[in-house]
This record gives C-alpha cells, sequence and structure tokens, in this order.
C-alpha cells in the first residue's frame, strides 16, 4: 500500500513537473517572440522541394531582365532583348541580379528578395501591433500572416508585392514611432513634442524606395495614409519633423539619379514617359478587369479562413475597444485597409496581388478576433461565445470533410465518378493534415479552461501551418512551370547545345510586338510571349537578337516563331517549345 501511494506521488511530481517545463517554455516562448516568430516563418519559406520553375510573365520577366543587368553590366536600363524598357521601374531587377552574383543564375536567386521582404514584413507586422494593440495580439498576428495562402504564394514568387508591402510597413512603423509610441496603447495620443529624426529619416526615405519598387503605384498607398496622418496633433509632429523632410530627399534620389541617367543615355524623357503611360494603360485597360466586385470574393478565397476573423476582430475594436483604443488603431485597422481596398477596386486592373497590402492588418484584426474569445466564458457575453461555439463546430465539420477527401484522393477513389488528376492528387495530404487538426477545434473547445486556451488556440493555427509547409515540400508553391523545365531540358540535352549562344531571330520592337521578314506587323499572343519569356530565362547562353534571317550567322543557332518556305533548306529544326522553334542555320 505504501509502496503504491508513493508510486501515485512520484507520478504527481512527474505531472507537476511536466507542467513547469510546458509552462517554462511557454514562457521561453514570449520570452522571445521574434525569434519566435522567426520559428514559424522559416520553414514555410525554406522547407521546400528542389524541383522548382519559373512562372512565365512577371516573375520571368523581371528574372529576365536581372540577368540582362548581370551579363551586360548596365545597372542602368531594364532592357528586353538588347532593347531597353520603361514600362516598370528597376528595384526588384537590381536586387535579383545581386542575388545571382551570390548564388548564381537559378530560381532560388530570383525568389530570395521576396522571402526576405516576408521575413522582415512579418517582424514589423509584430512591432506594429505592440504599438497600436499589445504583445498578444501582435505575436498572433503576425504568425497569421504566415498561414495566409496568398500571401505565402507572394512570398515563394519573384514579384515585386512581398518587398513592396516589406518597405510601406517599415513607413508606418517609422510613422508610429514618431507619433504614438511613447503613448499608452489604449489612450491618447501622447502630447510630447520631442523630434525624432532618426525615425524621420526612415520614414521618408520608404516613399523613394517604394518608388523605386513599384513605380507611380506608391501613391495609393500614401493617399489611403492619409486619414491616419492629418487627424488630430498627429500632423503636427510629422511636418514638425526635419527627419521626415531629409529622408524624403534622400529616398528620391536612387529612383532620380535612375531616371535622370536613364533619360541622360537615351536622349529624352522617354523613361518617364513609359512609366506615366504603364500606369495610363493599366487604369484604363479591360485585358486585367474581372469586375468591380472582384476582391470582395478574391480576397476571402485567397486568405480563407483568416478573412471571417478579420471582420470579427473589426466588430471587435468597434463595439468592444471603441471607448478605449486611440484614433491611430482605428484609422490604420480599419481606415487604411478599407481605403487601399476602395481604391484598388476603383483601378481598372485588378490582380489576386494588390490586397497584399493590407494583408497585415487583417491579419492583426484576425489576432484581435482569437485573442478577444480567449477572455470571454461562457457566462459573459453569451451571444459572442454561442458565436465561437457555432464556429468551432463548422470548422471541425469541415476538418473531418477535409480529411475523408483526403484520404479518398491519396486512395485514388473515385468516388462519384470523379477522376482524380496529378494536379488534385497533390493536395490529399494536406487535406488530410489540415483535416485531421481541426477536427480537435471543438474538442478543445468543449474542454474550456485556462490551461486549454493555448492548444485550443493551436488546433487552429498548426495544422494551416503545417499544411503550407507540406505544400513547399511537395512543390506546389516553387514548381510553376514544371512540365515546360523538363521538356526545356530534354531539348537542349538532345540537341547538345549547352554551351552554345542562341539568338533571338525576330525583331523585338518591345515586350509585345515583333516583327519577322513574312509578317511585318507580327504581334505576339500572350502564350507566345510567356513562352518566350521562359526561354529567355532558361537558355543556358544568351546569344543577341537578329533582326532578319540573313543577319544570323552561318551554323548559329537561334529560337524563331516560323521559317519561310524557301528558307527551309538552310535551316536545321533541332525541337520546338510550345510554337517556338530552335534552329540552326546551315546556309546563307
Amino acid at each position: 500500500m505504501v509502496q503504491k501511494s508513493s508510486k501515485i506521488d512520484d507520478a504527481k511530481i512527474a505531472i507537476k513537473s511536466l507542467g513547469v517545463n510546458i509552462q517554462n517554455y511557454r514562457s521561453l516562448w514570449h520570452r522571445f517572440p521574434r525569434l519566435s516568430l522567426l520559428v514559424v516563418t522559416l520553414p514555410v519559406l525554406f522547407l521546400n522541394s528542389d524541383r522548382q520553375s519559373l512562372l512565365s510573365y512577371d516573375e520571368g520577366y523581371y528574372a529576365d531582365q536581372a540577368r540582362w543587368i548581370l551579363e551586360t553590366g548596365d545597372w542602368l536600363t531594364p532592357a528586353w532583348w538588347g532593347q531597353a524598357v520603361y514600362d516598370r521601374t528597376i528595384g526588384l531587377q537590381w536586387l535579383i541580379a545581386l542575388s545571382y552574383q551570390l548564388f548564381g543564375l537559378n530560381e532560388f536567386s530570383v525568389r530570395l528578395p521576396s522571402a526576405i521582404a516576408c521575413i522582415a514584413s512579418v517582424l514589423l507586422t509584430y512591432e506594429i501591433g505592440k504599438i497600436l494593440f499589445d504583445d498578444k495580439i501582435a505575436w498572433l498576428g503576425a504568425a497569421i500572416l504566415m498561414l495566409m495562402a496568398v500571401w505565402v504564394i507572394e512570398a515563394h514568387t519573384g514579384h515585386q508585392n512581398t518587398l513592396l508591402v516589406a518597405v510601406e510597413l517599415l513607413g508606418i512603423w517609422a510613422l508610429l514611432q514618431i507619433t504614438d509610441a511613447q503613448s499608452n496603447k489604449l489612450s491618447s495620443i501622447s502630447k510630447s513634442t520631442k523630434i525624432n529624426w532618426g525615425w524621420g529619416v526612415i520614414a521618408g526615405t520608404t516613399f523613394g524606395l517604394a518608388f523605386l519598387i513599384k513605380g507611380f503605384m506608391v501613391v495609393v498607398p500614401v493617399v489611403a495614409l492619409l486619414p491616419y496622418i492629418i487627424s488630430q496633433q498627429r500632423y503636427r509632429k510629422l511636418i514638425s519633423n526635419p527627419g521626415i523632410y531629409l529622408g524624403l530627399i534622400l529616398g528620391l534620389i536612387p529612383p532620380g539619379l535612375w531616371l535622370v541617367l536613364s533619360c541622360y543615355k537615351y536622349g529624352g524623357i522617354t523613361p518617364v514617359k513609359d512609366l506615366v503611360e504603364k500606369i495610363l494603360f493599366l487604369s484604363k485597360t479591360d485585358t486585367y478587369n474581372p469586375g468591380p466586385f472582384y476582391y470582395f470574393w478574391n480576397v476571402p478565397a485567397n486568405i480563407f479562413p483568416w478573412g471571417l476573423f478579420s471582420v470579427i476582430g473589426a466588430v471587435v475594436v468597434w463595439r468592444r475597444l471603441l471607448p478605449k483604443i486611440n484614433y491611430s488603431i482605428l484609422s490604420l485597422t480599419l481606415g487604411y485597409p478599407i481605403s487601399l481596398f476602395i481604391l484598388i477596386s476603383l483601378f481598372r486592373t485588378q490582380t489576386p496581388y494588390y490586397p497584399m497590402q493590407f494583408l497585415p492588418f487583417m491579419a492583426l484584426l484576425a489576432a484581435t478576433a482569437f485573442v478577444y474569445f480567449t477572455q470571454i466564458s461562457q457566462h459573459q457575453y453569451i451571444k459572442s461565445y454561442r458565436l465561437f461555439t457555432w464556429l468551432s463546430y463548422a470548422f471541425s465539420g469541415l476538418g473531418i470533410i477535409l480529411a475523408i477527401a483526403g484520404v479518398l484522393v491519396i486512395f485514388n477513389s473515385q468516388l462519384w465518378g470523379l477522376i482524380i488528376t496529378s494536379e488534385i492528387s497533390k493536395y490529399g495530404l494536406a487535406a488530410i493534415i489540415l483535416g485531421c487538426g481541426w477536427t480537435t477545434i471543438i474538442i478543445l473547445w468543449n474542454r474550456w479552461q485556462s490551461p486549454s486556451i493555448p492548444y485550443w488556440l493551436a488546433s487552429w493555427f498548426i495544422p494551416a501551418w503545417m499544411t503550407m509547409i507540406i505544400f513547399g515540400l511537395q512543390g506546389s508553391m516553387l514548381d510553376k512551370s514544371p512540365e515546360f523545365k523538363s521538356s526545356f531540358y530534354q531539348l537542349i540535352k538532345a540537341s547538345n547545345v549547352s554551351n552554345q549562344p542562341i539568338n533571338l531571330s525576330i525583331d523585338t520592337v518591345s515586350t509585345k510586338k515583333i516583327s519577322t521578314p513574312t509578317s511585318p506587323d507580327r504581334v505576339l499572343t500572350g502564350e507566345e510571349l510567356k513562352t518566350l519569356i521562359l526561354l529567355t530565362f532558361y537558355t543556358p547562353h544568351l546569344g543577341t537578337q537578329v533582326h532578319s534571317f540573313i543577319d544570323l550567322p552561318t551554323q548559329s543557332y537561334a529560337w524563331t516563331l516560323s521559317i519561310a518556305p524557301e528558307l527551309a533548306t538552310k535551316t536545321r529544326i533541332l525541337g520546338e517549345m510550345q510554337g517556338w522553334k530552335l534552329i540552326q542555320k546551315i546556309g546563307q
């Protein structure tokens, strides 16, 4: 009996010790929030399959321009097969070219600037959240950002968007440091008039850097920030800060020099004119205009389910916290996203990645909802408690459906005649992991007690986090054109031209128009242009653009779309890639 009692005591001591260890672990996690956010972010970004291929069009286009910067040594001209094309600014291309110098010409180098910008954005979201709310909401909001599908996809893509958001968040953080950092987070703005030159310089500099990345589109977030900047006494602190003016000057030096030197090189204001014309074209064209309600469904779909909790968080801020919060929280967490949403909706060209600029604030609102629900009980705010009970049941039910669907996909079960394609099958494992994790939500909610709260939160976030990692390991986020890349290298190997320069035997007037000897007014179709962009990146050794077949040296190689019948005997066709032919000229 004594021995049995001793074992029970030992078990209690062990459980207590385990509890202390868990508590210490949680304490360590909260003591080093930035480090723990890196633990969340880095696996999603860098635990990836070695199968990678570029997305044609924008990503491939930036990669091509960076390649020409590196190979020609011309860091001034955004080029396309030897022709200057000033339809966008050059900041991202510079960063990719620098990445090429460090890690070589490959997909990893193209995407590295976006990955670094993603890490910076997560940490900046945390810093901004600390000023606007508190440490809990700040940390949770930064973590939720890494669970939003469109955000993670863009972080794995060599686009401008993640980089632009990082610069914008840096500017907003600096503005908050000037106007709000010294004030109580849930009180009115401090009346301190202390001038902080350093933060002013940082805030001012970001405008020029953002312009270097995205051109005149930087005006959109600046306009959306106006309600925050000009409110109450805040504008006085900003306009009286000399550091902001100095920062504006310093930030505009790189893009200013780039444009001035470009105009000098090409003898006119064509570079500036082209940038303006590109914005005017995007604001008028219907080519990328899916309709006025596009973002109403696209944003929730691309960040599901966190957009739902962002709406709940907005209601919580408005109804529960409004008497306690200052204008900064209201204007940045509600006013800024809403203003951006309206502005990009009015812009005729609409894309899935334009809303990325307000996703950090939607993540903070979602975190507000979760933290709020961890603080209520069954006897307080009964309606809110019931709401989250229903949501817990709903997502647990969705988890069961996902888990069953994942099993059916894994075992290739043709339910109701549905054929499991290779595109569908890659979602099987992710659906099982996410589904099994979400089924525990309602179980932990029904066992609602203070020590269980972290586990209940974990049931929402850890399955989603693991799902993102699974997609990375499967190559879903990085292998954007797998069939093209595989076929291309087979062609290059079979043709034995890996060490030979390959030219372009057409006269490229712009990125979209070309002329050929047989069709002077020939215009590239969208698919032809996309293929050419990928060919340009993956061709081992780029040659030059030649205006006609006559200008192509004998025994040299080139990509071309068509061959005139009278030139057939002088040409050897080595292979074909989606309409583009790899040829060798064998005679005059």
